[in-house]
Formats: structure tokens, sequence, C-alpha cells
């Protein structure tokens, strides 16, 4: 007879951490996904562990697994996912601008396009806006713009002495919130030329420093 087999691997308890390693994070990624998509139908609100786990064809335990802290747990690495693309498309669009027009009009177009189509936030917009929009409330503002400031310092370092950077970066990041979720209807958001333009006739001459007078000459 053969030896009794010893005892096999256990699941991880509800509430436990994932291991860390490749599996897990394949895990999660499906999981975010799963979930991205299912906001973009339903919204996070109506967005349940049951849909998700659906929607990613896994059991419902297995969301616990990976996520232990449940929907809560989730709904943050979905927006941290978010969060991260939007650095990243930043990040390539604005590492190749060759002037402080090319930076600022590549900041735009890319804030622009993110907000127009990525699809969570897309649907948060039309079904729970206030969940997005609080962000940007006067209390709640400051974070969004020492993010912006944050990403934006090492590019317009280039171009930029210290003191106009932050000043810089926030005009910028108000420019992208107001004309991206607002835009006046003399603007479109999706012409990148109306993007240049904009920054050419307005935020390029308000955030460079003017230049300093000659001084006068004197005669002998």
């Amino acid at each position: 007879m053969g030896s009794a087999p010893g005892p096999g691997p256990t699941a991880p308890a509800v509430g436990a951490e994932p291991e860390p390693g490749p599996a897990a994070d394949a895990g999660q990624a499906l999981l975010i996904d799963a979930a991205r998509r299912c906001i973009a139908h339903w919204g996070v609100r109506k967005t349940s562990l049951d849909d998700i786990a659906r929607e990613a064809g896994v059991a419902r335990a297995t969301v616990y697994r990976a996520f232990p802290g449940g929907k809560d747990r989730l709904m943050a690495a979905v927006w941290q996912h978010e969060a991260d693309r939007v650095l990243q498309a930043s990040e390539e669009a604005l590492a190749g601008a060759a002037t402080l027009e090319d930076l600022l009009t590549a900041g735009l177009v890319t804030a622009f396009g993110l907000i127009r189509d990525d699809e969570v936030l897309r649907a948060v917009l039309e079904h729970e806006p206030e969940l997005i929009l609080r962000h940007f409330a006067f209390h709640r503002l400051d974070g969004v713009l020492d993010l912006v400031a944050a990403l934006g310092r090492p590019h317009l370092a280039r171009f930029l002495p210290e003191a106009a950077i932050r000043p810089a970066a926030d005009l910028v990041a108000r420019t992208a919130l107001t004309f991206g979720f607002r835009p006046p209807d003399w603007f479109d958001p999706r012409d990148p030329a109306a993007a240049r333009q904009l920054v050419r006739t307005y935020l390029v001459p308000a955030i460079t420093p003017p230049e300093e007078p000659p001084c006068p000459r004197t005669t002998s």
C-alpha cells in the first residue's frame, strides 16, 4: 500500500492577505478588469461583488481572497489602476515635448482625451457624478493640484524657473478640469488644434516670466 497522502494546499482564509507573486497579481488584474467593465455598465453603487465575480468567471470567495475587505478594497484598487493609467499616459505625452507650448498642449490633449474616452470615468460621471466631482470641490481640489504639480514638475522645470512651476501647474490643471468637464461653446476639447491655440494665446503668455527690461544707457 502506498503512503497516505499528506495534507494538500489550503485556501487562504477570508480576510487574509493574498500571497504575493505573479499568480496573485494576475488574479487581481483579472478582477480589476472585471470591476471596470461592471462599473462601465452599471456604475459603482449598483455593482456588487457577485457581479464582479460573475464577470471574471470566478467564485465570490476568490474575490475576497484577492481583495480582503471586499468591495471597498477592490474599488480602491480600481481607482489606483485608473490613476496609474493617467500618470502613464501623461508621462508618455509630456516626455517628448520640445517646447513649452508643445508640453502644455500635450498635457491638455491627454487630459481631455482621458476625460472623454475613459469608460469608467464616463460611467461614473453619467450615473454617479458626485463620486468624481466632490474631489474637485474647493476644499478638496488641493490634492488634485498637488498631484498635477508633482507630475509636471520635472517637465516644466525644463522650460520654467522654479518659482514659476507651481503656478503653471495649477493653471494648466484648472484649465484641463474646467475645459474638459464643462467646455465653453467656443472651445472643442476634441480638437488638438483648438488646445494648441488655447495654449499659445492664453497659457504660455500667462505662465512665462516677463523678460527683464533692458537697463537704460547712461551718457557720460
